[in-house]
C-alpha cells in the first residue's frame, strides 16, 4: 500500500483499551509494551521509520471487525462489583457461566494474567473495566490540572493508506524509540533483522484500538 503521512510530534505515553480477544502470542508478555499484548501477531507489520515515506510499499491487513458486535463497557458501579483479580478467577468462570477449558475461560485468564504484570520501563499502564474509570486515568495523565511529562520518546503518527483496489485508510502508527527491554524472541526482531536495543520498532494500530493524545496548547 502507498502511503504518506503528518507527524504527530508528541513524546507521550500511550493509552489505550483493546476490545480484543487474547490472543496467543509469540513473545515474553513480561518484556513488552502492554498494548502489543493484545495484538493478533498475524495482523502485526513491523517496519521502521525509513519505511514512513510517500510511494512505500508494504503489505498490510486490518480485519474488518462489526463495532456493533463488540462487547459494551460495563458502567463503572456494576463493573466495581465484580472482582478483577487472578486469584478470583474461579469465581470469575463461574459468575460468567465459563467453562473452564472453554476460549472465553483462557481469554479471561489471559488478560488477568497481563494486567497484573508491572509495566515495563517507560510505560505508564492501567487495565479499565469501565469506561469512567479509563477516562479517569486519561484526565490524570493529560488534563489541564496535570503537569504533563513526557516518559519515552516513543512517536505516533496519522498515515494516509491507499491500496492497490483504491481503498483508502485513515490509520495510526507508533514507533517504540527503546526496545532494550524486550523480549530478544519478539517477532519483530526476527522480521526486522535486528537485536533489542539496536533498533526501534514500528507498527500500526487495529481498528479497534483507541489512543488518546493531549490536546494541542498554543501559545501567543
Amino acid at each position: 500500500m502507498g502511503l504518506r503521512f503528518s507527524a504527530w510530534n508528541l513524546l507521550l505515553s500511550l493509552l489505550f483499551l483493546c476490545a480484543q480477544v487474547l490472543s496467543e502470542n509469540l513473545h515474553d508478555s513480561h518484556s513488552i509494551p502492554s498494548h502489543m499484548n493484545h495484538m493478533d501477531p498475524s495482523t502485526m507489520v513491523f517496519f521502521t521509520l525509513k519505511n514512513l515515506k510517500i510511494g512505500e510499499t508494504m503489505p498490510i491487513y486490518f480485519r474488518k471487525r462489526d463495532p456493533s458486535a463488540y462487547p459494551q463497557a460495563l458502567p463503572r458501579e456494576e463493573a466495581d462489583s465484580i472482582p478483577f483479580s487472578l486469584k478470583q478467577l474461579p469465581y470469575l468462570l463461574q459468575f460468567f457461566s465459563f467453562s473452564d477449558d472453554s476460549p472465553l475461560a483462557k481469554a479471561m485468564e489471559g488478560t488477568l494474567n497481563h494486567c497484573e504484570v508491572p509495566p515495563i520501563e517507560g510505560e505508564t499502564k492501567i487495565c479499565a473495566t469501565s469506561l469512567e474509570s479509563m477516562l479517569d486515568f486519561v484526565h490524570g495523565t493529560f488534563g489541564l490540572e496535570t503537569k504533563f511529562r513526557p516518559k519515552t520518546e516513543n512517536k505516533l503518527f496519522g498515515v494516509s493508506l491507499g491500496g492497490d483496489n483504491g481503498d483508502r485508510v485513515e490509520a495510526v502508527a507508533v514507533c517504540h524509540m527503546d526496545t532494550s527491554h524486550w523480549s530478544r524472541d519478539h517477532a519483530s526482531f526476527r522480521v526486522l533483522g535486528i537485536e533489542p536495543g539496536s533498533s526501534h520498532v514500528c507498527h500500526f494500530f487495529q481498528a479497534d484500538n483507541i489512543v488518546y493524545i493531549p490536546a494541542p496548547t498554543y501559545h501567543d
